[in-house]
């Protein structure tokens, strides 16, 4: 699945349209809150994305990923890397050759890397769900789910724009929360 105005529209049952600007501007808000709760892109695999991070002064670099298929360029502390000393893990982990150690330099490390995934289902329902409960509406506030004479409001936690389930499956693609 891809996350667009027709996966928004087929997940609502036709209730937000795809020729309706409120149903991409609320898709728009519902993957910057969701990529901002996970910390970083998540899907669909991104291109040339260049990321920014903190020098450790350790060993590892950790860039803000979990879907890592390439790295293309590396910049610390201004000086451009060779990307072929390097070794990268899927998770994002970089590290030099010969233990060499990072700059300690806050933004002191730029990279250019391809990552997020293709398709994760999970995910995408997640934003989906968020959307069509009407976390994002216009007014800011939840629209309560009716059915028949009964309206139910979801169970989000205090703070959060979504609710626990949904939370519970970006918490998988979340990245480890960083002091």
């Amino acid at each position: 699945m891809t996350l667009d105005v027709l996966a928004v529209e087929a997940f609502t049952e036709g209730r937000l349209g795809r020729d309706d600007a409120e149903t991409q501007r609320q898709l728009d808000a519902a993957l910057a809150a969701a990529r901002g709760y996970c910390g970083w892109h998540v899907t669909p695999v991104n291109t040339g994305a260049q990321v920014t991070v903190d020098g450790t002064g350790g060993a590892l670099l950790a860039l803000p990923t979990l879907a890592l298929s390439a790295v293309t360029a590396v910049t610390e502390d201004g000086v451009e890397l060779d990307v072929d000393t390097l070794e990268w893990s899927l998770r994002g982990l970089v590290r030099k050759p010969y233990g060499q150690l990072w700059t300690t330099r806050f933004s002191g490390v730029t990279a250019t890397i391809t990552h997020g995934y293709a398709s994760a289902p999970d995910f995408e329902s997640a934003v989906l769900s968020a959307i069509e409960r009407g976390t994002f509406a216009a007014g800011g506030g939840e629209t309560p789910r009716v059915i028949g004479p009964f309206q139910y409001a979801s169970a989000t936690s205090a703070g959060s724009l979504f609710t626990d389930p949904e939370r519970s499956v970006l918490d998988r693609y979340a990245l480890e929360r960083m002091p």
